[in-house]
């Protein structure tokens, strides 16, 4: 028989622990002030409110509930109508400062039984380490602990600090350990969570970034970590246009194989971002398309397209198209890419583009993993039918990255073409040279085409 979930109904975690809490579990919750803790769990707290789970909050900090509950006015989980109704709020900074964590015992034993709380919160607890037998008194607490919130059918979450004046999670016989941290780098800084220790299931393994907004905590599990899906999306036509009559007319099927995915290189002002607005421009109602920059604006490349005769602007307001900004945010290189996968899925994208993969390598993971990541994002929107395009400027990545272009990148892609240095002729008639380096599920007629990026009328293209 399986042991009882308890879902954390938190966005994000309850992936990375493939399911949720386990109900009657003791789960401890470690890391600096100020990392996200008590936001967390009052989100779990008022989250399950809304389903009648009563929780049982206990302080053992000076803070009043009132001044905690001020700071909780703004995110949208709150819901003051709970307080004392659904989740109830009762201090024991008294009891652990004159009885110790006897005297806690007793008033956790008395409080769970008169609100009949599923879950319950300790906030702040800190065990002396200074005082004599404080190992042996923290290992009695969490045994004692265990066996009232079984006893109770009850769920319980420790937060700690985890510094050195701390209860010491490892010698304990608690059910999970979560630990939080900020890793600062330079000028920015990333919020993570590893879950260090979870009985009763696997978990994904390893660090996982999350943010705090006013919706509360979203966590973004590692996307090349979670569980493959094998199911495959079938693509509604069997090749797709890359939007650039001259380059179709050397690729054999007319286009490009619905459902692959493509890489385009060159330096700047080569055509990466012309050859990109075309794919996108050539979206439909039924083909929709999301492009997603990482140099510009959507009002600028509006702007670009209408310059080079593309029916960008036309595309957004009819809804076939939807234009994001990658990387002009501190967003971590994870929740970048749930964001991407996520409009994919509410929007039914058939058409994706990323112009300027450096706003992704522009994060602090990139150098470490960014190229597994970039593998396992490819392969997600493959799975879904979606026809990809990425562009890359390898001076620009190797900037932002701090490392340079990796050798076997094109590897990952089904279709590669690269840009050649512009002169002064090409750039003023609007025509570029590009080799075609491979092309899945087709042949090319040449391996290089003079392409031409402005349409006619239009003003030579700069991008």
């Amino acid at each position: 028989m399986s042991l009882k979930r308890l879902p954390t109904l938190v966005r994000g975690l309850d992936d990375i622990l493939q399911g949720g809490l386990f109900a009657g579990g003791v789960y401890i919750l470690e890391g600096p002030p100020g990392v996200g803790k008590t936001t967390l769990a009052n989100q779990i707290a008022y989250t399950h409110g809304h389903q009648d789970v009563r929780t049982l909050y206990v302080t053992m900090l000076a803070e009043s509930h009132a001044r905690m509950l001020q700071h909780m006015e703004h995110q949208t989980f709150f819901d003051r109508r709970q307080v004392n109704a659904k989740v109830f709020y009762v201090s024991g900074y008294r009891e652990l400062e004159q009885e110790g964590l006897k005297g806690v015992k007793g008033l956790l034993r008395a409080e769970l039984a008169r609100h009949k709380a599923s879950l319950l919160i300790i906030d702040g607890l800190v065990v002396h380490r200074g005082e004599p037998s404080a190992d042996e008194s923290a290992r009695q607490f969490v045994h004692e602990l265990q066996s009232l919130v079984s006893a109770m059918s009850c769920t319980c979450l420790v937060l700690t600090s985890g510094n050195s004046n701390a209860m010491s999670a490892e010698q304990t016989m608690v059910d999970g350990i979560f630990a939080f941290e900020d890793h600062g780098f330079h000028w920015r800084a990333e919020r993570r969570m590893q879950v260090r220790k979870f009985r009763g299931s696997q978990v994904i393994r390893g660090s996982h970034t999350f943010c705090i907004t006013d919706e509360g905590l979203q966590f973004f599990p590692r996307l090349e970590s979670l569980p493959l899906d094998k199911r495959q999306g079938q693509p509604a036509i069997a090749h797709v246009s890359t939007g650039l009559p001259s380059l179709d007319a050397v690729l054999r099927e007319g286009g490009l194989l619905a459902g692959s995915s493509s890489v385009v290189a060159g330096g700047s002002g080569a055509g990466k971002t012309t050859l990109a607005l075309a794919f996108a421009s050539s979206a439909t109602a039924k083909e929709v398309g999301l492009l997603m920059s990482g140099t510009e604006i959507a009002e600028e490349l509006q702007r670009v397209g209408a310059n080079l005769g593309l029916a960008i602007g036309e595309a957004v307001d009819s809804g076939a198209l939807l234009i994001e900004s990658v990387g002009l945010e501190d967003e971590s290189m994870d929740e970048i890419g749930h964001r991407i996968l996520r409009l994919v899925d509410e929007h039914q994208v058939r058409r994706f583009v990323l112009d300027g993969l450096a706003g992704i390598a522009d994060t602090l993971a990139f150098p470490d993993r960014g190229y597994r990541f970039l593998g396992r994002l490819v392969a997600e929107l493959r799975r879904r039918g979606v026809t990809s395009l990425f562009t890359i400027d390898p001076a620009a990545l190797s900037v932002a990255a701090g490392t340079p272009l990796a050798d076997g990148v094109v590897g990952l892609f089904d279709n590669a073409f690269t840009f050649g240095v512009p002169s002064v002729d090409s750039a003023s008639n609007g025509r570029r040279m590009l080799d075609i380096t491979k092309v899945r599920g087709s042949q090319a007629s040449q391996s290089t085409v003079n392409v031409q990026l402005a349409l006619s009328g239009s003003r030579p293209p700069g991008a």
